[in-house]
């Protein structure tokens, strides 16, 4: 479910923190009101590490009185790492109470053709990842030709 950015306003302003300062919740928050996310990108993207222990603490306690609550489902396909290899991530959204992930009929927006459609940024029709995004990083492996001293002092 994408927020509206009166929506997301009311989010921002339930969860803010005493000094102003956006925090992991609040960068959550921002990014999952454009859409769904796997954990992966959430956790890179927000620079979380316990994902779920910040959804279930931080925010949905907070936001509950609008109506609203960040949920995790299991994708339709397998999603695959920047490896190539399965991973385990759910798929994070915002949800209204009124109409629940687990619920026998999700409601407009929860199809699995509508996540194809918001998924289509993490893979595509072939459950390939487009890895175009990361082609600007630079990893530098050259410490791994160096052969590792063992009990040498």
């Amino acid at each position: 479910m994408k927020l509206s950015d009166e929506q997301l306003d009311e989010v921002l302003a339930s969860i803010a923190s005493k000094d102003g300062i956006e925090r992991q919740a609040a960068r959550i928050c921002r990014l999952l009101s454009t859409g769904a996310y796997r954990t992966g990108a959430v956790a890179h993207r927000c620079s979380v590490g316990n994902l779920s222990d910040v959804v279930t603490a931080a925010i949905n306690p907070k936001i509950s009185h609008l109506g609203l609550f960040i949920g995790c489902v299991k994708p339709p396909r397998t999603l695959r790492n920047k490896f190539d290899q399965k991973c385990g991530d759910w798929l994070y959204s915002f949800y209204t109470t009124d109409i629940a992930a687990n619920d026998d009929d999700y409601g407009e927006g929860s199809s699995v053709d509508d996540w194809m459609k918001e998924l289509a940024v993490v893979i595509d029709d072939d459950d390939e990842l487009d890895l175009s995004a990361l082609d600007h990083l630079e990893l530098d492996v050259s410490s791994l030709d160096k052969p590792l001293k063992v009990g040498v002092k």
